[in-house]
């Protein structure tokens, strides 16, 4: 399942439910200096989600500060999860739409902007179908190129990002499939929660 993140400029927008988010999705709150503590109610909300939220308290004031601290968990987040599905809830919009059309058009990762909450997550992640098997030639083509990586991804979404890389104008279902051709045919397992790669 695609990795999901909510990155919040509580400065921004404090109207925020936790209650109402989708159970896969992960939440940084990103609170100003102007923010000394979160409402009661959500604090309460924020506990129930376990290591899901977490908040990132912004010291000292200066202009645009909860946004760059915002950019830089985005990057952060990106670099473990290329392939993960992330929100920027802010009305900011002359600070972040720059950001987000560069890493959606240039980077093609998967980042938006919302004014609100409700635009968020408006229904739960989809789950991959596999619609047909891959071709062959690019099956062999993945196997040829992963064999060749001098280090083999530790996790699902790693392998993701790496077929990803290779075929960039499949579609998401045809790379899934040939992701899930991977575990089939065993040239990938996974042992105690790391993958390997059979030649």
């Amino acid at each position: 399942m695609t990795e999901r993140l909510l990155l919040v400029d509580f400065e921004n927008v404090q109207d925020v439910d936790l209650t109402k988010l989708p159970d896969d999705v992960r939440i940084r709150l990103v609170l100003g200096a102007k923010i000394s503590r979160l409402p009661m109610e959500l604090a309460v909300q924020a506990q129930s989600m376990g290591d899901r939220f977490a908040y990132v308290p912004i010291k000292g004031q200066a202009p645009d500060a909860v946004d760059f601290c915002i950019a830089f968990y985005l990057g952060e987040y990106l670099a473990k999860n290329p392939t993960a599905e992330c929100v920027i809830l802010s009305k900011d919009k002359k600070g972040f739409d720059p950001l987000v059309k560069h890493l959606t058009t240039e980077r093609k990762f998967k980042v938006r902007r919302v004014n609100s909450q409700k635009e968020a997550f408006a229904h739960k992640a989809p789950v991959a179908v596999q619609t047909k098997e891959p071709p062959s030639d690019d099956f062999g083509r993945a196997v040829a190129l992963l064999g060749k990586e001098s280090s083999f991804p530790k996790k699902r979404s790693g392998l993701e990002g790496k077929v990803k890389s290779y075929f960039t104008d499949m579609s998401p279902a045809d790379r899934t499939a040939l992701v899930d051709r991977l575990f089939r045919e065993g040239r990938v397992s996974e042992d105690g929660g790391k993958l390997s790669f059979k030649k």
